[in-house]
C-alpha cells in the first residue's frame, strides 16, 4: 500500500481539479451546465440527482451480473455441487444455526476401514464420479468397488480421482445380483451397497447404528418407500416363523460379507432360476427372515426421472415386474421355513421392528433422531400366506391403516434443521413415550439441546430426562429448561396464542384424538382480522347470551394444524460421565400427537 500512495496521491488530484469547477458553480438547488453553444442552461438539480443514483444503481447491479458470470457457481450446478466432498448435505436457506464444530473431535471414527463400497455402474459416468468423490473421504471405506454392468463401457481405476477406487468390468450384465458377487470378493466383513443414480448424504449415522447392530440389514430410504417397506411389504407369520419385510438396497444399505455368502447359497436351495438369480435385489431382504432395520430421510436422486428411461424400475412395467419377483421371494421364503430349511433364520433376533428406536439421521449427519412411538399399528396382525400377491397385500394394509398421514409428517422432519416442517405422530402421546438423540458418540462436552413443538404446556413440565452412554442403559437426570412461545412469522393464519392454549390443554376426559383431523384443514376465524379483534372474540366465546361467563368454547380445529406458534424449549446437559444418548420421555397420557418441528444441539 506504501509504494503505491503516490499513485493514489495522483488520481485524487485528478479527481479534485475536475470537479471544483462543478460545485463551484452551485450556488442554490439550481444547478448551472453550459449547451453546445456555451450559453448557461438550468437544469433542476431535483432531476439530476435521482438520474445520478439510478446511473450508480445500474452500475452496481452490472458489476453484481459480472461478478456472478465469471466467479460464481456454473450455470449447470445446484447447491448440491458446491457442497465440500463428505461433509454431508448443503444448508437450506433456513437451516439453523447449530455453532461451528468443524474443528472439534466429534465424528466417530469407530470401524475404519471395515467396509467395502459396492456401486453398481451402468451408464451414468458423471453421477458415477460425483458419488466416488463424495465417499472416497470417509474413513469407514476400506474399497470403492465399482461394478460395470454396461458392457460396451470399459472402466478403469484412473478415471476416477480416489486411490481406493477397484474397478471390474463384468462380461455381460448381471443385474443386481452384481452387488452380491462383489461383496463375496471383498476382503473386509461390511458391504455398502449403492446405485449409481442416488447420492447418500448420512452415511456416518446409519453406520454408527449398524455398528450397534450388525445382525440386521441397514437401509436408507425416504418416508413414502419406509411406509410401504415397514408396513404393506411385510411377511409375518408365527406357525413358520416368518418375519420379514422386503427393502430397497439401491439407496444406501449396510449388511455384513457372512449375510451375503448365506444369500449366495440360499439361492441354490431354493431353486431360484438364472433370471430370479439376476434379481437377486427382489430376494435378499425378504430371504434374511429379519426385518431390515430402515432409517427414513431425504434422498437426492442425480438423474431426471422424466428423461431415464433405461432405470430397470421405472415406469408402470417395472413397478409391476418388481412386485412379482417380491412374491416370488416371499413364496420361497415360506416354504424354505416350513420346510425348515437350515440356511434360512428362523429365530427372529433382537431388538424386534416394535423394539427398535432409531428413526432417522440428522440434516447435519451428526445426530439420529429416537422414539419408540410406532407410526403404525403392529404389522404382525396380518398373517402372510402365499397366495395373496403383493398388490392385494398393499390394499388390506391400506384399507385397514391409511400411511399417508405419516408420508406428510415423517421423523425425519424434526432433525431437518429447518423450523416449518415437523414430525406429526399418527397417534397421541402415552405415558413414556420418548423423543430423543443419539449423538453416535459419548459426549463430554456442555451440550444445549433446543426442541421447538407444538403440544400442551404441561408435557415439559411432567416429562424426565434421560441420558445414556454407549450401553444405552438410561437415568434419569434433572431437568431444568427454559421455555418461551415462538411465533412463526412465515404463518399466513391468524390464530391468537390463547386460543391455541386452549385447544391443546383441554382435560382429556373431554377430548377423543382422531386422526382423520389431518383432513381438518379450515376453521371458522377470519384470517384477515386484527389482534383486537381476536382478543374481543375470545371475550365473547367466553360469554352466554345471558351475559354470563361459560366454558371456553374452542373453534374447530386440528391437532395436525399450524397455528403460527410453537413452544421453544432449550436445557444443558453436561454430565461428568460421558453419554451418548438423550431422550425426554413422557410422563402421563396427553390427548395430543408429537409435533416436533425442531431438536437439535450445539456445543457451548
Amino acid at each position: 500500500m506504501y509504494d503505491h500512495s503516490h499513485q493514489f496521491e495522483q488520481v485524487s488530484r485528478t479527481i479534485s481539479t475536475r470537479t471544483r469547477p462543478f460545485f463551484s458553480n452551485i450556488s442554490s438547488p439550481i444547478t448551472l451546465f453550459r449547451n453546445s453553444t456555451g450559453k448557461p442552461r438550468r437544469v433542476r438539480f431535483g432531476i439530476v440527482l435521482p438520474a445520478i443514483c439510478l446511473f450508480l444503481y445500474l452500475l452496481c447491479l452490472i458489476n453484481s451480473l459480472l461478478y456472478g458470470l465469471f466467479f460464481g457457481p456454473s450455470r449447470n450446478s445446484s447447491n448440491n455441487d458446491r457442497r465440500p466432498a463428505g461433509h454431508g448435505p448443503v444448508k437450506p436457506p433456513t437451516w439453523l444455526d447449530r455453532g461451528d464444530i468443524s474443528e472439534m473431535e466429534m465424528r466417530p471414527v469407530e470401524g475404519t476401514n471395515m467396509t467395502t463400497a459396492i456401486l453398481l455402474s451402468w451408464e451414468r459416468m458423471d453421477s458415477l464420479k460425483e458419488i466416488v468423490v463424495h465417499l472416497c473421504p470417509h474413513v469407514m471405506f476400506k474399497e470403492i468397488m465399482i461394478w460395470n454392468n454396461k458392457v460396451d463401457i470399459h472402466l478403469e481405476e484412473k478415471m476416477f480421482n480416489c486411490p481406493k477406487v477397484k474397478v471390474f468390468n463384468s462380461p455381460n450384465n448381471m443385474f443386481f445380483v452384481a452387488r452380491y458377487m462383489a461383496c463375496a470378493m471383498a476382503s473386509s466383513p461390511y458391504c455398502y451397497f449403492q446405485d449409481d443414480d442416488w447420492k447418500i448424504h448420512y452415511l456416518r449415522s446409519m453406520y454408527a447404528n449398524f455398528l450397534r447392530h450388525p445382525q440386521f440389514l441397514h437401509t436408507d430410504t425416504n418416508s413414502d418407500v419406509w411406509a410401504l417397506t415397514n408396513w404393506r411389504w411385510c411377511f409375518f407369520e408365527d406357525e413358520v416363523n416368518m418375519h420379514s419385510c422386503f427393502s430397497w438396497l439401491g439407496t444406501g444399505s449396510l449388511a455384513t460379507r457372512d449375510s451375503v455368502v448365506k444369500f449366495l447359497k440360499q439361492a441354490s436351495v431354493t431353486d431360484m432360476d438364472p433370471l430370479e438369480f439376476a434379481y437377486g435385489d427382489m430376494y435378499f431382504s425378504t430371504f434374511l427372515n429379519q426385518v431390515p432395520y430402515q432409517l427414513e430421510n431425504y434422498l437426492e436422486e442425480l438423474v431426471d426421472p422424466a428423461k431415464d428411461e433405461a432405470a430397470f424400475s421405472k415406469g408402470s412395467s417395472g413397478k409391476s415386474r418388481n412386485k412379482e419377483y417380491m412374491h416370488k421371494a416371499a413364496q420361497k421364503a415360506w416354504d424354505a421355513l416350513k420346510r425348515k430349511d437350515p440356511e434360512f433364520e428362523q429365530e427372529e433376533l433382537h431388538p424386534t421392528y416394535l423394539q427398535r428406536d432409531v428413526r432417522s439421521p440428522c440434516a447435519d449427519d451428526r445426530c439420529l433422531m429416537i422414539s419408540n412411538k410406532h407410526p403404525f399399528p403392529d404389522v404382525r396382525m396380518f398373517k402372510y400366506r402365499p397366495y395373496i400377491d403383493i398388490e392385494e397385500m398393499e390394499k388390506i394394509h391400506t384399507l385397514y391403516e391409511d400411511p399417508s398421514i405419516y408420508i406428510r409428517y415423517p421423523f425425519s422432519k424434526a432433525v431437518d434443521g429447518m423450523e416449518n416442517t415437523a414430525y406429526k405422530s399418527t397417534q397421541p402421546i402415552a405415558q413414556g413415550d420418548y423423543i430423543g438423540l443419539d449423538m453416535l458418540l459419548e459426549i463430554d462436552r456442555k451440550i444445549e439441546y433446543r426442541l421447538l413443538y407444538q403440544m400442551g404446556d404441561q408435557w415439559i413440565k411432567n416429562a424426565k430426562l434421560e441420558v445414556a452412554g454407549s450401553d444405552a442403559v438410561y437415568r434419569t437426570i434433572p431437568l431444568q429448561y427454559t421455555c418461551k412461545d415462538i411465533r412463526n412469522m412465515d404463518y399466513n393464519g391468524k390464530i391468537t396464542l390463547n386460543i391455541e392454549h386452549a385447544f391443546l390443554n383441554r382435560a382429556r376426559d373431554n377430548l377423543i384424538f382422531d386422526k382423520k383431523e389431518v383432513d381438518k384443514l379450515e376453521y371458522d376465524l377470519d384470517v384477515d382480522k386484527d389482534d383486537d379483534d381476536d382478543e374481543e372474540e375470545e371475550q365473547n366465546l367466553n360469554q352466554n347470551q345471558n351475559g354470563q361467563q361459560s366454558p371456553k368454547k374452542i373453534p374447530e380445529l386440528s391437532y395436525y394444524e399450524d397455528y403460527g406458534w410453537r413452544t421453544q424449549c432449550k436445557f444443558v446437559v453436561h454430565e461428568a460421565s460421558k453419554f451418548r444418548f438423550m431422550r425426554l420421555v413422557s410422563g402421563q397420557d396427553e390427548a395430543y400427537p408429537f409435533v416436533v418441528y425442531d431438536l437439535g444441539w450445539k456445543v457451548i
